[in-house]
């Protein structure tokens, strides 16, 4: 989803997978959405016909792991089959980092399938996943997606719009010689979130569902459309592609099917503060002032108790050059969360371009102390 920075990539490999408790604030006790019926989901996902019954062909089809004749002479130049697994994997890994060979960049706003990833050097965690999969495959390796729990995080990409992100990376089974996670956008990653497998259908949705997501913050709301649909088709639980869903249905002013998509996103995930906002701002904007209130106030609830929404408005007031608000906010971040090292880090830089040398010096040291606790 569309945060345009480009960062030199980084790769890591982790040989632990280890769950640690859900950081997200579960504030929705008072929540109480009343669940569509499935004839009233299902209409909304009924495709147009023309006179001669449904055009499939209308529909993406992104093979996200699609592999060509140059990427499969990479391997075979890069990865000698004759070496152990772990080996290949080393081999792979450091030839798609290295400028003089892949030389790929990491790109939160950019997802692509493997064999567009290849050729164009760059893109997010799921298409960078996507193509070491590939590749890895390839490589004779056993492989599959991991999807990571990672603190919630947000950036703004208008006035009005914000984006929470999730995090896919790889694993890779070396059978009785144990597992490894390779992560290809370390910066989002540490070892002890909680994290799962998921399917390549659930992949593949993600996929389509960022795509969607990039043409809706383009106004290309045609292609977002085709783009939600394929991805509910083959991950139709994604409570959150569902939310996704109800912005693109609101914003055709197509009014009550938004409501429909956001109650159901709910009622998939009642915890899904994305989800919480867009209906409340719904209900505002129909002028339904109490299901508006209650939404706000549950979603101002878990912003005042998330210490990374504070993280982020430093952040984007970091961004925006106020570095005094941008101080406010991760203070008050720290204060809900002390253990945090990103928290500290961010806090020297604040104090470093304040000319307050010595207190970004300990902060500094702080977030070194944290960060190694937690290795």
């Amino acid at each position: 989803m569309p945060v345009f920075s480009k960062n030199v990539l980084a790769v890591a490999i982790f040989s632990s997978l280890i769950a640690c408790s859900n950081t997200e604030i579960r504030d929705v006790a008072t929540l109480d959405i009343q669940a569509p019926s499935s004839e009233q989901v299902t209409a909304l996902l009924l495709p147009k016909q023309g006179s001669e019954g449904v055009d499939v062909s209308i529909y993406p089809e992104d093979n996200i792991l699609a592999m060509n004749a140059e990427m499969r002479y990479f391997v075979e130049e890069n990865v000698p089959a004759a070496l152990s697994p772990r080996a290949r994997l080393s081999y792979l890994l450091d030839s798609m980092v290295r400028p003089s060979q892949l030389g790929l960049k990491y790109d939160p706003g950019i997802t692509l399938n493997a064999t567009e990833t290849f050729q164009q050097r760059t893109g997010n965690c799921l298409s960078l996943t996507s193509l070491f999969i590939a590749l890895a495959r390839e490589a004779k390796l056993t492989v599959y997606y991991n999807e990571v729990t990672i603190p919630p995080s947000w950036d703004m990409v208008s006035d009005n719009s914000m984006v929470f992100y999730k995090h896919i990376n790889a694993v890779v089974d070396f059978g009785d010689d144990g597992k490894e996670v390779v992560d290809l956008s370390v910066d989002n990653y540490e070892y002890h979130y909680p994290q799962h497998r998921v399917t390549e259908q659930q992949a593949a949705a993600q996929h389509y569902n960022n795509r969607g997501a990039e043409y809706l913050n383009q106004g290309n709301n045609e292609k977002a459309d085709l783009y939600f649909r394929r991805a509910l088709f083959l991950d139709p639980q994604a409570g959150h592609i569902w939310g996704n869903f109800g912005t693109l249905l609101r914003r055709q002013k197509r009014v009550a099917e938004a409501e429909i998509a956001y109650r159901h996103a709910l009622t998939l995930n009642p915890s899904d503060q994305v989800a919480i906002s867009n209906l409340g701002r719904l209900y505002r904007e129909q002028d339904n002032k109490e299901e508006a209130r209650k939404l706000e106030k549950i979603a101002e609830s878990f912003r005042r108790k998330n210490p990374f929404w504070h993280f982020s408005r430093a952040k984007a007031e970091y961004e925006k050059g106020d570095f005094d608000e941008a101080l406010k906010f991760v203070q008050q971040a720290i204060r809900l969360q002390k253990d945090e090292y990103r928290f500290y880090r961010f806090a020297s830089l604040i104090y470093f371009r304040q000319g307050k040398l010595v207190r970004a010096q300990q902060f500094s040291d702080k977030a070194s102390r944290l960060k190694l606790s937690t290795n």
